[in-house]
């Protein structure tokens, strides 16, 4: 990868502009179970891609509408097409190439005291002190969206329904 190419990587994926992003959904999120520290590897995928930020920036609080919701083009209304397997394609990739970004995401949010993670590895938030970067409004609304979804899925059912066999 060429120093440009590496450099505008550094700077799009900076954990310290992304952080944010997961604490929204912690404090979102209210569905306390063990190991749901494994729903953060979930939340940069989802939310950094385009087809599904646009059905998350809409409430939609079931996982089963989430991955089976469809939208026709509508050009005069501006909205793009979005077909069943447009969400959900290539997201064990993604998850794969944001793991080592999340992983540094939580580490700062820990650091800064924003989450906390517990000894049954849920995460608990404590606050979030940072300020909104205007660029990311939408990012944060898919995220607080997302943990709607979340909340009442077990993760393992997560996992599965998403086609997600390794973290």
């Amino acid at each position: 990868m060429s120093k440009a190419i590496q450099n505008l990587n550094i700077l799009y994926n900076n954990p310290f502009i992304l952080t944010p992003i997961i604490i929204t959904f912690y404090e979102k999120y209210e569905g306390k179970q063990g190991k749901d520290m494994f729903l953060a590897y979930l939340i940069l995928p989802l939310v950094l891609y385009e087809y599904s930020k646009i059905v998350l920036k809409n409430k939609k609080k079931e996982l089963r509408t989430f991955i089976n919701f469809v939208q026709k083009e509508d050009i005069k209304n501006n909205k793009t097409e979005i077909r069943k397997s447009d969400k959900l394609y290539g997201l064990p990739g993604r998850v794969e190439d944001f793991k080592e970004l999340t992983n540094l995401c939580l580490q700062y949010a820990f650091d800064t005291g924003s989450l906390r993670l517990n000894k049954d590895l849920s995460i608990t938030f404590i606050k979030n002190d940072f300020k909104v970067d205007k660029t990311l409004i939408e990012n944060f609304k898919a995220s607080q969206n997302l943990a709607l979804i979340f909340k009442n899925e077990k993760i393992t059912h997560v996992y599965m329904r998403l086609g997600i066999k390794k973290i």
